[in-house]
């Protein structure tokens, strides 16, 4: 798995950006496809920016049942997420005005280009996170590099594949820190075979679908 620092590598480290408050901080966590790492290396770092005494809330992270990023989470404080009626169901969503009541220096918001229920407040999670930023909180997001806007197209073009939920690219530009996690097609493949991205039921059309040798 490689990691790749979009700054220069003297730059300051994420926990001293933290100590200008004037606007909260952002890093991303972008990753070549889902199961690289993106989720277990935002609650590694939760838990060391905790470790050099900064308050860390995690504000909604999605585990998809991982045993491994289940353990990371389990003694870290967990903002209660907002349940929802929507069509029946009874969803879930990150409590923004909770998050914020709370006031923590950094919040762990997974999966920024998610798209809210209808009736949460904000269509999108990266608006929440824009939010949490204005308010002087930091947020460690993360997304996949296929739901950047700008490559929706090329994604119908080459791979015949459309992402429906996007994030612009003016979000991530505004990142103070960016780390891209990448990893062979041959070692995702054997991370979905072991059910370290997705449910069993789920992996043999993921194997079919989008996680293919050429994809």
């Amino acid at each position: 798995m490689g990691e790749t620092l979009r700054a220069d590598p003297a730059e300051p480290s994420f926990a001293d950006l933290l100590q200008t408050r004037e606007r909260g901080k952002l890093k991303l966590y972008v990753g070549s496809a889902a199961g690289t790492g993106k989720t277990y290396r935002m609650l590694t770092e939760a838990h060391q920016l905790r470790g050099r005494g900064i308050d860390v809330v995690v504000g909604y992270v999605e585990t998809h049942r991982r045993t491994e990023t289940e353990a990371q989470v389990r003694d870290l404080e967990l903002v209660p997420r907002r349940r929802i009626e929507y069509r029946g169901v009874t969803l879930e969503e990150m409590d923004l005005a909770a998050v914020i009541a709370r006031r923590p220096q950094v919040a762990i918001v997974d999966e920024l280009a998610h798209s809210n229920v209808p009736g949460t407040g904000h269509a999108k999670r990266w608006q929440d996170v824009t939010a949490l930023l204005d308010e002087g909180i930091s947020v460690i997001s993360a997304v996949n590099v296929q739901h950047l806007e700008s490559l929706n197209a090329v994604l119908q073009t080459t791979l015949g594949v459309t992402v429906r939920e996007t994030v612009p690219d003016w979000v991530v530009s505004l990142a103070d820190q960016v780390v891209n996690l990448d990893i062979s097609a041959e070692d995702l493949r054997q991370r979905l075979l072991e059910g370290k991205i997705y449910a069993a039921e789920k992996v043999p059309a993921a194997l079919s679908g989008f996680f293919t040798d050429e994809n």
